[in-house]
């Protein structure tokens, strides 16, 4: 019997880089197995599902792949934020002005600013790499995406490509992709490979409380019920204060309110998976009415720590056959404006340049190019993020006095408030113009016109760039 042509991917993790992932190598030709090591998609129902923040950038990929419709009906497009003082003031809240998204941005962006729910996008993405194309009536034939659940990898084998289930199941295939995130397996031994500890990373004193408020409760609520007037319902409300800060906005198609505290007074190392040992409301400090009166009346959250991440030196191993893509790769900080967007790309990019190739000798130079052209720009949206969450947690002092002064002549003036002096606004929106216009596929399509199709089969496993 002669050899299937299709390339087999395991892929390691159903987050959304692993399904994303998966949607992509399914539509490039290719037979995915995805294995989830949670017994359901996003984690045990009784943990909080979370709210998530899907730019431009992200939500146009998956437009392009005719998701549009079922993305808006489970989400709210968000128009820009607000930002107060995180402590308030003696008559309650510290406005400090509006930043509204620019919709001639939007317009070249081809996307919108989604507000949705943890396990809403994820389920989108799950059916999306199921769904099986017409078949006419018969069996289909096309390339398949499997996905296992409560299957988690405990062992595996880089150079033979194969993976070891705790059950004992043995799967093999031509290439592995870990998208199982910045504690996972696959990190892990490629951390090892660079005789890194998996614990090589340092807490930055903050860590973030997760929680819902239910639509059913904040509209009865005197304060949270402004949150559903326009035009803050499209907006996200930030809180900036010494070493703290809070977000608080609607998500998902029952515009339930999703509430993240950034706090120093909390250092349990948890997971998105398991409950805070502490109650938010005993980690706020001093704090406005709202942050107040959202955290009496929250679901019980989760607590996870904001972390610097050791720098992988590869996302690929050295047998060349594994790659890292999401937060495997390249860990954000929590709650990053990027998370899902820049996991999104990394699965579009490598769908599209594995549609130029059905030779498993490629695959080690095909991963290479997939680190060689992604990572500059992940690392440059990672240092952005990381520097969002220093801006809005500043400490007591003159350059927080500056940053608010700053941002309260803007709001006096009609602009945002993040406007930047004219000294630095053409490179600010270049900046945005980058981020959230940019095109995954188009830039693998990009490597493969300029290199990958000038170039034989690669001799060696692994080639540095």
């Amino acid at each position: 019997m002669s050899r299937d042509p299709r390339l087999k991917f395991i892929i390691v993790g159903a987050s959304a880089a692993g399904l994303a992932s998966a949607i992509a190598l399914k539509a490039a030709g290719h037979n995915v197995l995805v294995l989830e090591r949670e017994s359901q998609l996003g984690g045990p129902d009784s943990i909080p599902n979370g709210g998530v923040r899907l730019p431009p950038n992200g939500c146009k990929i998956l437009f392009d792949w005719g998701l549009e419709a079922e993305l808006r009906a489970n989400a709210v497009v968000g128009e820009g934020f607000t930002v107060y003082k995180y402590e308030g003031q003696a008559e309650g809240r510290d406005y400090i002005g509006t930043h509204r998204w620019d919709p001639e941005l939007l317009s070249e962006a081809r996307g919108d600013f989604l507000q949705m729910r943890h396990k809403d996008i994820l389920r989108i993405l799950h059916d999306a790499a199921l769904r099986e194309p017409s078949a006419n009536g018969r069996m289909p034939t096309g390339p398949r995406v499997t996905i296992r659940f409560g299957a988690e990898v405990v062992d595996a084998d880089f150079d033979a490509c194969s993976v070891t289930l705790r059950s004992g199941e043995a799967f093999s295939g031509d290439a592995l992709i870990g998208a199982d995130g910045a504690a996972g397996f696959i990190r892990r031994r490629l951390l090892a490979e660079e005789g890194q500890s998996p614990t090589d990373h340092v807490p930055r004193g903050l860590a973030v409380y997760s929680a819902i408020i239910p639509k059913s409760i904040a509209v009865r609520d005197r304060g949270i019920s402004k949150l559903y007037e326009y035009p803050q319902k499209n907006m996200v409300s930030f809180s900036m204060g010494s070493n703290r800060g809070a977000q608080a906005f609607l998500a998902g198609k029952d515009e339930d309110v999703v509430f993240w505290v950034y706090t120093p007074d909390s250092s349990q190392d948890g997971t998105w998976t398991e409950l805070a040992e502490k109650q938010i409301s005993n980690v706020l400090g001093l704090c406005d009415p709202l942050i107040k009166r959202l955290a009496e009346v929250a679901e019980p959250a989760t607590c996870v720590q904001i972390k610097n991440h050791y720098e992988l030196e590869s996302w690929v191993s050295e047998s060349g056959k594994v790659v890292a893509l999401g937060e495997a790769a390249h860990p954000f900080p929590i709650i990053s404006l990027h998370t899902y967007s820049i996991a999104i790309e990394d699965g579009a990019f490598i769908g599209k340049i594995f549609s130029h190739t059905r030779d498993p000798a490629r695959i080690p130079e095909f991963f290479n190019a997939f680190e060689e052209n992604r990572k500059p720009r992940c690392l440059h949206i990672n240092k952005s993020e990381t520097q969002y969450v220093d801006i809005m947690a500043l400490p007591f002092g003159p350059m927080q006095a500056g940053r608010d002064a700053a941002m309260r002549a803007n709001e006096a003036a009609g602009r945002n408030v993040m406007d930047a002096g004219e000294a630095h606004l053409q490179d600010m929106w270049d900046d945005m113009r980058m981020v959230f216009g940019y095109d995954p596929a188009d830039d693998a399509d990009d490597w493969w016109m300029s290199w990958g199709r000038l170039r034989d089969a690669p001799n060696a496993q692994k080639r540095a760039y």
